[in-house]
């Protein structure tokens, strides 16, 4: 049970890891499912970039940082910070699900990448201010602001590779 002096306990974090790995694992089943993933292994790929399924499977342990950054800013962060960081990584998983869903559903590298870059933006925002109201969340957000990192990389090659009739082309 949650004291209210120190925040959520061991079950609200079980109940966090459990729901987002729930919703991780749909979406890859959407992935799957929807022919997505297919989509993507027809692409031009640059030589050193891993498989799709690879990128999935460590996709789907990703958010699971940012959960345990949420748990520990509840139990430790500021007061006044507690609510608007919250916030703050809530939305960050809601975008890198959004930035899958465009990738994937709109089908369209350039696309992807405009998406990998606005989160790119946006985790390395809430990094640093979350790791003000507590500085051990900001650098577990680390982990998947690097991650996000390489799939802006990834999506930038993709979009080179395979958008000649966009703003990529000639590049």
């Amino acid at each position: 049970m949650a004291d209210k002096r120190h925040g959520p306990g061991v079950i609200t974090l079980l109940v966090y890891l459990v729901s987002t790995a729930s919703l991780s694992g749909g979406l890859s089943g959407w992935l799957y499912a929807t022919g997505a993933l297919d989509w993507a292994s027809t692409l031009s790929a640059p030589n050193w970039a891993p498989s799709f399924g690879l990128l999935n499977l460590i996709g789907l342990f990703i958010p699971a940082f940012a959960v345990i950054a949420l748990w520990i800013l509840q139990r430790s962060g500021k007061d006044a910070m507690r609510l608007a960081c919250s916030l703050l990584i809530a939305l960050l998983l809601a975008g890198m699900a959004t930035q899958i869903c465009i990738f994937f559903g709109m089908r369209d590298p350039a696309l992807g990448f405009l998406a990998a870059m606005a989160m790119w933006v946006y985790t390395l925002f809430v990094a640093g201010i979350v790791g003000r109201a507590s500085s051990a969340a900001g650098v577990l957000l680390w982990i998947p602001f690097a991650w996000v990192t390489a799939m802006l990389v990834l999506g930038f090659e993709f979009m080179r590779l395979n958008a000649a009739g966009t703003f990529a082309g000639g590049i």
